[in-house]
C-alpha cells in the first residue's frame, strides 16, 4: 500500500468521523471508523518529515493552514454562537505542527530530546487536539522508520516495521485511553492494518494543497448543511 493510498484512507476516515459527530451522533460506528484517521496522518507526517526537500516550507504550510482552519473548526465544534471567543488552537493542524517541531528536535538528538518532550507537554497542557498523544505518535512512527533504514531490499523488513508500528500505536493508544478514562480512542489501533501493508512507495498522491484546503472546506460545508438543511 502506497503513501497515496494511506492519505486517501485518512481523509475519508476523517470526513466520516466529522459527519458522524455533527450530523449523525446516534451512529457511533461512524466516529469509531474515524479514529483511524489521526494515526495515519501521524504516520504520513513522520514520512513526510523524512522525505521532504524543504522542511521550513512544510512547517510554514502547516502553520498557515492551521490558522486558516481554526475558525471553521470552531464553528464545527461549538457552533456560530461561540464566535468571538478566543480560539484555543484545537484543530488537528496545530497538533501536527507541534509534532513536526518535535520530530525536528528528535532528529538532532542529545539535549534536543528535551525540546521534543516540552512540545508534547505543551500540547497536553495547552489543550491541543489529542494532547501529548498527538506529538508522541508521530515520534514513534519516525523512530520506527529509522530503525529499518537501509533495509529496503530486505524482504523481512516490511512486515517487521509493520509489526513495530502496530505495537507502538497500540501502546500509545492504550496509554491515551487510560489517561482520559475512556476507551473511545481504542478504535485507532485498527489503523495498524493499512499501516502494516505500507510498501514505502509514494504512489499517485493527491495534489499538494488538496488536504489543506479540503480540511477547512469540508468543516464549513458540514456546518452550513447542519444549519441550513438539517435544522
Amino acid at each position: 500500500m502506497t503513501s497515496a493510498a494511506l492519505q486517501w484512507i485518512a481523509v475519508l476516515a476523517m470526513a466520516v468521523d466529522h459527519v458522524g459527530y455533527l450530523l449523525f451522533p446516534e451512529i457511533p460506528l461512524l466516529r469509531a471508523f474515524g479514529r483511524i484517521s489521526f494515526p495515519i496522518f501521524s504516520f504520513l507526517l513522520a514520512e513526510g518529515f523524512r522525505h521532504t526537500s524543504d522542511r521550513k516550507k512544510y512547517a510554514l504550510r502547516l502553520a498557515v493552514f492551521a490558522v486558516l482552519s481554526e475558525l471553521p473548526y470552531e464553528l464545527f465544534l461549538y457552533g456560530p454562537e461561540r464566535l468571538g471567543t478566543l480560539f484555543p488552537m484545537k484543530n488537528i493542524l496545530f497538533s501536527l505542527l507541534l509534532a513536526f517541531g518535535a520530530l525536528w528536535c528528535a532528529e538532532r538528538g542529545g539535549g534536543f530530546f528535551f525540546g521534543a518532550a516540552l512540545l508534547a507537554l505543551g500540547a497536553e497542557l495547552g489543550g491541543f487536539s489529542y494532547g501529548a498523544y498527538g506529538v508522541a505518535l508521530p515520534l514513534c512512527f519516525y523512530f520506527c522508520s529509522r530503525a529499518f533504514l537501509g533495509e529496503e531490499k530486505n524482504e523481512d523488513a516490511g512486515w517487521k516495521r509493520g509489526l513495530l508500528a502496530a505495537a507502538l500505536l497500540t501502546a500509545c493508544t492504550v496509554l491515551y485511553c487510560a489517561a482520559h478514562g475512556s476507551m473511545f480512542q481504542i478504535w485507532a489501533v485498527f489503523a495498524a492494518v493499512p499501516l502494516f501493508f505500507y510498501n514505502g512507495k509514494r504512489g499517485r498522491r493527491m495534489p499538494r494543497y488538496f488536504f489543506y484546503v479540503f480540511y477547512p472546506a469540508h468543516l464549513l460545508f458540514l456546518v452550513l448543511l447542519n444549519v441550513l438543511v438539517l435544522p
